[in-house]
């Protein structure tokens, strides 16, 4: 690895947590050529989902799989 990228890594891992995650997103931006990310559009996103899903429960449209069914079944897929 050159030196002066050493020399930002290094510096780059001394910051604190929240400013390397500031960091991520930046260069991921700058890489995907994305706009930066708003973390309320998916937080609205997620909520409508949850209602939906509720909403289609309530309709008979879905089923509710217990949480012990569903670890159950993610441990059987690891195996």
């Amino acid at each position: 690895m050159a030196q002066p990228t050493y020399n930002v890594e290094a510096a780059v891992l001394a910051l604190p947590r929240d400013a390397r995650v500031h960091l991520v997103l930046k260069l991921l931006d700058s890489i995907e050529q994305r706009p930066l990310t708003d973390p309320t559009r998916f937080e609205r996103a997620w909520l409508e989902e949850a209602n939906r899903r509720y909403e289609a429960y309530v309709r008979g449209e879905e089923e509710a799989i217990s949480a012990e069914q569903v670890f159950a079944e993610l441990r059987a897929e690891e195996l």
